[in-house]
């Protein structure tokens, strides 16, 4: 490991360990991320020993988004290192987060679009958002998200140059999965990672074909996460309208 990214992660894990709110790790963090992304020495390192080891590679989890490398992650699950590489002119889907997150611009700039969710979440799938703001973050800049509906944003490379982001984020509040949200549709919809989603499909169609809760009810005998669950609660009621 490089010695700059070591130094930055025993920093942080030092302010992770204090157990802080996140305003007050946000606060104190950004320094620390601003220092690491001050060079891009450790970085080139990180690379090079993945392209020429491989075994990084075959470590890496699927996820939701296919642009992400985990850098790394402590031990305590209080906080991760991920590097986002942006595609010339590649944008993401509106979303919110599980967890405060540090962001950096770290190659070249990075558009961000913040927004606030004007409904207040009593009906399923619907929302309603109101664009906060909307910038180009110049390399070196750094900005920050809240969990869930605080740190609804949307980031992109409007350039025709590939842009790296540096993301740190803290302790997960909501595991599982994250929401997406179509602003002209006025819709949200959870998103599970891969593993997670092939499941969550396999639930739903059953539901859907009918005649499937007693099978559900037996597959909730396992040991599921209570998002997951949720999803086998909504199947049955589903599958139960489609008895003729």
């Amino acid at each position: 490991m490089h010695k700059e990214f070591e130094t930055f992660y025993h920093r942080f894990q030092e302010l992770t360990e204090k157990n802080e709110v996140s305003s007050v790790s946000l606060a104190k963090g950004i320094p620390i991320v601003q220092e690491l992304i001050s060079s891009d020495l450790w970085f080139r390192d990180f690379i090079k020993e993945a392209l020429i080891e491989r075994s990084w590679l075959k470590q890496q989890q699927s996820t939701l988004w296919p642009n992400e490398l985990t850098i790394y992650r402590s031990p305590d699950h209080s906080f991760l290192v991920r590097a986002y590489i942006w595609e010339p002119f590649s944008m993401d889907t509106i979303h919110d987060h599980g967890s405060w997150g540090i962001i950096a611009s770290f190659i070249n700039g990075i558009k961000e679009i913040k927004y606030r969710r004007r409904d207040d979440g009593a009906v399923a799938g619907y929302a309603e958002l109101e664009e906060t703001v909307a910038k180009v973050l110049k390399q070196g800049e750094i900005t920050c998200v809240l969990p869930l509906n605080a740190g609804i944003h949307q980031m992109g490379n409007m350039s025709e140059e590939i842009a790296v982001t540096i993301n740190v984020y803290g302790r997960t509040m909501r595991r599982g999965y994250l929401q997406f949200f179509d602003r002209e549709r006025r819709t949200v919809k959870r998103v599970y990672p891969p593993r997670t989603y092939k499941e969550v499909l396999m639930v739903r169609t059953f539901g859907a074909m009918g005649s499937g809760e007693d099978i559900l009810k037996g597959a909730l005998v396992n040991p599921l996460p209570d998002y997951v669950k949720e999803e086998y609660e909504t199947a049955i009621t589903v599958s139960k309208r489609r008895v003729p």
